[in-house]
C-alpha cells in the first residue's frame, strides 16, 4: 500500500508529540524524589512500583512510534524486529505495574477503574501482538499492534484530555475530571485505532482460516472411498 506524504507528516508530527509529552511527563520522576510525585502516594513502594510503570512506560511509547515508520520494516526488518522485542519487554511489565499502582489508589473506583481497565486491555493487546509475530500471522500481528499502542498512547491522550476538561469546566471536580480524562484516553483511542484498521481494509488481507472437516463430513468420505 502506497503511503502518501500527507500520513508521513501526520505520523511525524503526532509521533513528536507523543514523545515530548512522554518525556516531560516522565521528567518529574528522573530524580526520585517522592515529593515531585503527581499522585498522592501510600509510600516509598508505592513511589518505587509508580516509577517502574513510568519509566518502562516511556519505553513503551518511543519503541512503539518506531513501529509505525513506514519503511522501517521493509528497509530495516532487523531494528524492526529490535524494537519490536523492546516495545513487548517495556508494555508487558508496564501494564502489570499499571494494574497495581490503580490498585494503590487514594481515590478509589473512580481512579483505579479506568486505569485497571486500561493495564489488562494493554497487557491482553501485548500478548496477543506478541503471539502473532511469533507465529508469523503478520496481518493480525498488525491490527494488534495498532490496537496495542492505540493503548499505548492513552499516557499522552489522557493528559491532552485532563487539559481540554479542566479548561471547559474550570470549576469542575477535580476528582471527576481524572476520572473522564482516563476513561477517554484509551476508549477514544480504540475506536480511531478500530476505524483506522477497517478504512485501510487490514481486516480484508487477513488469510480465511480453513475450517477443520466435521466428525459427519470425515465419515462420509470415509464411506465414499470405501465403496
Amino acid at each position: 500500500m502506497k503511503t502518501s506524504r500527507g500520513y508521513v507528516a501526520w505520523l511525524a508530527v503526532s509521533g513528536l508529540v507523543c514523545v515530548a509529552i512522554t518525556i516531560f511527563a516522565a521528567s518529574a520522576y528522573v530524580t526520585l524524589d517522592m515529593s515531585q510525585a503527581r499522585p498522592a502516594l501510600r509510600g516509598p513502594v508505592h513511589y518505587g512500583l509508580l516509577v517502574a510503570h513510568i519509566f518502562t512506560g516511556t519505553v513503551a511509547v518511543l519503541a512503539g512510534v518506531s513501529q509505525f515508520w513506514p519503511g522501517l520494516r521493509a528497509r530495516h526488518p532487523r531494528v524492526h524486529r529490535v524494537m519490536g522485542r523492546v516495545y513487548f519487554a517495556a508494555v508487558l511489565p508496564s501494564s502489570v505495574l499499571g494494574a497495581v499502582c490503580a490498585q494503590l489508589s487514594l481515590f478509589g473506583l473512580a481512579s483505579s477503574g479506568p486505569l485497571t481497565v486500561l493495564s489488562v486491555l494493554w497487557f491482553v493487546s501485548a500478548v496477543y501482538g506478541l503471539k502473532t509475530a511469533r507465529r508469523r500471522q503478520f496481518g493480525e500481528h498488525r491490527i494488534w499492534m495498532i490496537r496495542g499502542f492505540a493503548l499505548t498512547g492513552a499516557a499522552v491522550t489522557g493528559r491532552l484530555w485532563g487539559l481540554a476538561l479542566g479548561a471547559l469546566v474550570p470549576d469542575g471536580d477535580g476528582l471527576l475530571i481524572f476520572a473522564t480524562a482516563n476513561w477517554l484516553s484509551f476508549v477514544v483511542n480504540l475506536l480511531v485505532a478500530e476505524w483506522w484498521i477497517q478504512s485501510r481494509g487490514y481486516t480484508r488481507t487477513l488469510p480465511s482460516v480453513a475450517l477443520r472437516p466435521s466428525i459427519s463430513s470425515r465419515s462420509a468420505q470415509s464411506s465414499e472411498s470405501m465403496a
